[in-house]
């Protein structure tokens, strides 16, 4: 998350993904646990990585609808 406020967006990218699927395992809320998911879809996002964030965006909503995620896949082409 340092990574992120420090806008070393590859960082994050670095960082959050080898634990994203053990993110469950930290405990909370589902809002608590999709804010790290959130995070790192923003980091793909910023750091170019556009492919990998819209193929992320595209499994969320099919799960289930969200304006916030049509959003950012609509602005992130």
């Amino acid at each position: 998350m340092s990574a992120f406020a420090d806008g070393d967006y590859c960082g994050c990218v670095t960082q959050l993904e080898p634990v994203l699927g053990e993110v469950v395992r930290i405990g909370g809320s589902h809002a608590q646990r999709e804010l790290i998911e959130d995070t790192f879809i923003v980091a793909l996002m910023k750091s170019g990585e556009l492919a990998r964030a819209h193929a992320m965006l595209d499994a969320r909503l099919h799960r289930r609808p969200s304006p916030r995620d049509t959003r950012w896949r609509a602005t992130a082409p």
